[in-house]
């Protein structure tokens, strides 16, 4: 199958273009570099370096390979980045799905669009379902809902081509960790719990987040990427154990040994964030791999 994957340099894209090639795929990477490694990136797949919100660079991804699905990871990402660099979050995540959007018609492609859970904003009632309201803070208080309302803005253009007749997958993996996920200022949770020390836990360190095992998701999007007749639906590709953000502190410093601060809570960080996991019937999809099993993993 040939198959072009923005973003494919990153954490989750790059594990994604290793099952491809493994498989036996033709892949195509388009990734500007920006976030992602070059070094990640699979030798197996051909890759070309571009921005995601100019369609020229998608006509050269596409020159002599006209993609049969097309995943659209690409996007701004790092939780800090969504207050500090709104304007740029919100150009790149929207704009670059809108030409995904273009490419997909052009090549006559599958579309698999990448979401988010903050896609939902600060939505208390869980688990997050598809029919869940989303629900965004004032913008005058922070930006911090750039990111999830360019993915909810992103989800709406999706639909809208879906009921044009465009097959059109939608996937949020939550709270993905593992092998390559970033630990600087701009990384994720996981990882800067793993590579910090002190580790520094936002505010009370009560919220909570359900993990999920990087191969996991992985397995549960080549079955979106192979499946027949899931235009129009998503998929939250996650778990339902939760764990607050103390209790995860606690765990990795106590595999790392190392100690635990409490830092300034972050903007709009949801209370909770639990997934209805209904959906991943149609795929035959279930997260296998605990949080212990996982977090040993990655040490």
């Amino acid at each position: 199958m040939r198959i072009l994957v923005t973003g494919g340099a990153g954490f989750l894209g790059s594990h994604l273009v290793d099952a491809l090639v493994e498989r036996g795929d033709e892949v195509v990477v388009l990734d500007d570099l920006s976030r992602g490694e070059k070094s990640q990136i699979n030798s197996g797949a051909r890759f070309v370096q571009g921005d995601v919100r100019l369609f020229s660079d998608w006509e050269k991804a596409c020159e002599g390979f006209d993609p049969e699905v097309i995943h659209h990871l690409a996007a701004i990402n790092g939780t800090r980045r969504f207050h500090k660099e709104a304007d740029l979050v919100v150009d790149v995540n929207v704009n670059g799905t809108r030409m995904s959007l273009k490419a997909a018609k052009e090549y006559g492609s599958t579309l698999i669009f990448y979401s988010s859970p903050e896609a939902f904003g600060e939505q208390e009632n869980m688990p997050l379902r598809n029919d869940s309201t989303s629900i965004f803070t004032p913008a005058h208080l922070h930006q911090r809902h750039s990111y999830g309302a360019s993915k909810h803005i992103g989800e709406l253009l999706c639909q809208f081509e879906s009921r044009k007749g465009l097959d059109v997958r939608i996937v949020r993996p939550c709270n993905v960790y593992g092998p390559r996920l970033r630990g600087d200022d701009n990384g994720q949770v996981v990882s800067m719990m793993m590579e910090s020390n002190p580790i520094v836990v936002h505010g009370d360190g009560l919220q909570t987040r359900s993990l999920t095992w990087i191969h996991d998701v992985t397995e549960g999007l080549l079955k979106v990427n192979d499946a027949s007749n899931l235009s129009g639906k998503a998929f939250n590709l996650g778990t339902n154990d939760e764990i607050s953000m103390l209790d995860l502190a606690t765990k990795i410093a106590n595999l790392r040994g190392v100690e635990i601060i409490h830092g300034e809570s972050n903007h709009g960080d949801s209370k909770r964030r639990l997934p209805d996991l209904s959906m991943n019937k149609e795929i035959d999809w279930v997260a296998k791999t605990g949080l212990d099993d996982g977090l040993s993993q990655l040490l």
